[in-house]
């Protein structure tokens, strides 16, 4: 609905010209892809992999948010590891686009387990699309204008350690919380801060048949001037192929259930997987729209001929 456009521009002005909205991507399927949110992960599994993942928030809602992102993960020669994103947030009229590129460094500290250290560099671009809104005064040049950021770097950092069966990493994607300010030819400003995030999660694997195993795993996600939010995953695999599990998103400030939903994945073939996820917000959100839904797909590749690929891949 035009409506919610409307009421973006209108928050934005009553705040004074600061914006708060610059977020790390969310997904629901970050036990599949934990390199989106950790450098650390950055060639952390036995193979290669690449992928795509699309979330549609709210769907149902004119302006909903949306996040597409593309990624690459490599094993590197000397214990080290490299992988990329490109990923795009879109809320109304406002546009986030960035860049990952994150090297990290993989260290035994037993013949169990991994200590990762990973460094991410980043840029991103952010817009808000002012000519896109309708409104009752056409010739206001408010409404005739679009406002960008400009490029804007910034670093980020994050630990794992891991083993066969188990995981646990922190991380923070974007360590230092910077300033822009913007102008439109109208003469309004708008201040462009970056909100740090911390992030901790982990997760293991429970054998509890030949057929079947279990993977329980939580994310706890800690924001400048949001919430703080815990994720939960319980996934069940059946024979390497099929994958399903319960969700659950919990605000831990305001409401102790956020959504719930469910996760499912499937092993095309030897080297291709695919998941989905459906969420249904549990708090106000209901009364407007009732569905989330996030679509990923990725292929693997480049491990030794002699090792087996395991599903679901837990901690990658």
């Amino acid at each position: 609905m035009k409506k919610l456009k409307i009421l973006i521009a209108i928050v934005s002005l009553v705040s004074a010209g600061q914006l708060h909205a610059q977020q790390e991507p969310m997904y629901g399927q970050y036990i599949f892809n934990n390199s989106v949110i950790n450098p650390a992960q950055a060639g952390a599994g036995e193979w290669n992999q690449g992928g795509v993942l699309s979330r549609f928030q709210f769907v149902g809602i004119d302006g909903s948010p949306q996040t597409n992102s593309a990624y690459v993960n490599l094993r590197l020669p000397r214990k080290l590891g490299f992988s990329a994103s490109i990923i795009q947030d879109r809320l109304g009229i406002e546009e986030n686009l960035q860049f990952h590129a994150d090297l990290a460094y993989h260290g035994r500290l037993s013949e169990r387990w991994t200590l990762s250290a990973g460094l991410r560099g980043l840029v991103s671009h952010y817009s808000r699309n002012f000519s896109n809104l309708q409104n009752l005064e056409p010739d206001d040049p408010f409404f005739r204008s679009n406002v960008n950021s400009g490029v804007m770097a910034n670093v980020g950092a994050g630990l794992l350690l891991s083993s066969d069966r188990s995981f646990l990493g922190v991380s923070m994607p974007r360590v230092f919380k910077d300033e822009m300010q913007v102008y439109d030819p109208g003469n309004y400003g708008f201040l462009k801060r970056a909100n740090r995030h911390l992030f901790a999660y982990g997760g293991t694997n429970i054998q509890l048949s030949e057929d079947f195993v279990f993977v329980p795993s939580t994310l706890l996600r800690y924001s400048d001037d949001a919430p703080l939010q815990l994720d939960m995953n319980a996934v069940f695999s059946y024979r390497e192929v099929f994958s399903f599990g319960p969700v659950l998103r919990s605000n831990l400030i305001e409401s102790w259930v956020d959504a719930v939903g469910f996760l499912v994945g499937l092993r095309l073939s030897e080297r291709w997987y695919f998941g989905y996820m459906y969420e249904y917000p549990a708090n106000d959100m209901n009364l407007v729209t009732r569905q989330t839904h996030e679509f990923s797909l990725r292929f693997l590749w480049g491990g030794q001929k002699d090792e087996r690929i395991r599903s679901p891949r837990y901690f990658l």
